[in-house]
């Protein structure tokens, strides 16, 4: 099972994925740093930190969305943003 309907990496290094539920996301995986990692341990408690980094630097439908906003979507589409951010290793 795919993640995501669409992955897309850019030239310009955003990833654009469609989630199962339709929305749109986007980001820029060079902008999460050590310090953005950090913070979002710090604020997940350990648990969910993918989806803390997504918050600070993923856009949904065009829009910012906090935490645990994102954390009220449907499973499938949690799964499909770690998956998502999953596939911007480098390599893949």
């Amino acid at each position: 099972m795919a993640a995501t309907k669409t992955t897309e990496k850019t030239t310009d290094n955003l990833i654009k994925g469609t989630l199962p539920s339709g929305i749109k996301v986007e980001f820029d995986p060079s902008k999460s740093t050590g310090h953005t990692l950090m913070k979002a341990r710090k604020a997940s408690g350990g648990f969910a930190t993918v989806i803390y980094i997504m918050a600070e630097i993923a856009t949904f439908d065009g829009e910012k969305l906090p935490a645990p906003e994102i954390l009220n979507y449907q499973d499938h589409d949690v799964i499909a943003i770690e998956e998502l951010w999953e596939s911007a290793k480098p390599g893949k």
